[in-house]
């Protein structure tokens, strides 16, 4: 047999059964890359901490602050107050989800519903959410529900607009072909519409988890609530400044909003790997 001859004009052997495809190295090489970029960050910092252009006690080098948020990690306070922030990131962002999803697949749907929404949508998003912490206060106290409320508040507008964006970018023939069987609507919008705007759903999810714990940690440092990785960054403050424990939580709260992106990138893979562009 022949072997099959690509548009190139070159002729490539047909692949053996059983023969698997090799793994791809961009993963990998991302993950490099990354870690790279993190050591050559470290090293600057180290650098400058060295050089005492600030004072050591308030800028203290990498080679302090490591070793100190290796000790956190191992600390049941701290991952305590961890826990804290990211139920109420976690809670927030499934609220902003509740509301997000079928109020986008609306939105992108129906041009009515577009026109008469968009205005109020656009004067609620140019509020910054920071803006509302004192409200929230007032009327919710300082615990895990203002803390949810304000997540969700920043989280719903990125998972609104990907999902808007998402609707309106299904393909017009998948649509016209169930109006044709006379698929139900609701049938239609879970099997046609939700699956084509899925990728872009997701994207808004990583955005809205990342601004998300941004955001509720911003709220329990101005709020100075009693748990959340906020609040044991303000905690040094009160009984004599520890520097290196400020910037050690620091980095883990970056570690951790690092571990969300790549979880939500890795079940973006899994869930649409059918749509062959990737998590973006």
């Amino acid at each position: 047999m022949n072997a099959p001859v690509t548009t190139t004009g070159v002729r490539t052997e047909p692949r053996r059964t059983g023969e698997r495809r090799r793994p791809s190295r961009g993963a990998a090489g991302a993950f490099l890359r990354g870690t790279a970029g993190a050591a050559v960050l470290t090293l600057a910092f180290e650098a400058f901490a060295r050089l005492e252009l600030v004072d050591a006690r308030l800028l203290p080098p990498a080679t302090v602050i490591l070793p100190e948020a290796l000790r956190l990690l191992t600390e049941p306070a701290f991952l305590v107050e961890v826990w804290a922030t990211l139920v109420a990131v976690l809670g927030g962002v499934a609220v902003a989800a509740a509301i997000a999803v079928p109020l986008g697949v609306l939105i992108g749907s129906y041009r009515l519903a577009a026109l008469g929404l968009t205005p109020i949508i656009d004067s609620l998003r140019s509020v910054p959410g920071i803006a509302i912490i004192p409200l929230l206060v007032l009327v919710m106290g300082q615990g895990l529900q203002m803390k949810v409320t304000i997540v969700a508040f920043v989280a719903l507008w990125p998972l609104l607009f990907n999902t808007v964006y998402g609707v309106r970018s299904v393909d017009p023939v998948a649509l016209e072909t169930a109006r044709s069987f006379r698929v139900p609507l609701l049938r239609t919008w879970w099997r046609v519409v939700l699956p084509s705007a899925l990728p872009l759903m997701l994207t808004g999810l990583r955005l809205a988890l990342a601004t998300g714990l941004t955001v509720g940690i911003a709220a329990e440092i101005a709020v100075g609530t009693q748990d959340g990785i906020g609040y044991f960054i303000l905690r040094p403050s009160y009984a004599g400044f520890r520097a290196d424990t400020v910037f050690a939580a620091v980095t883990l709260a970056g570690v951790l909003g690092y571990v969300l992106n790549w979880v939500t990138v890795a079940g973006a893979a899994r869930l649409v790997a059918w749509d062959g562009k990737g998590p973006s």
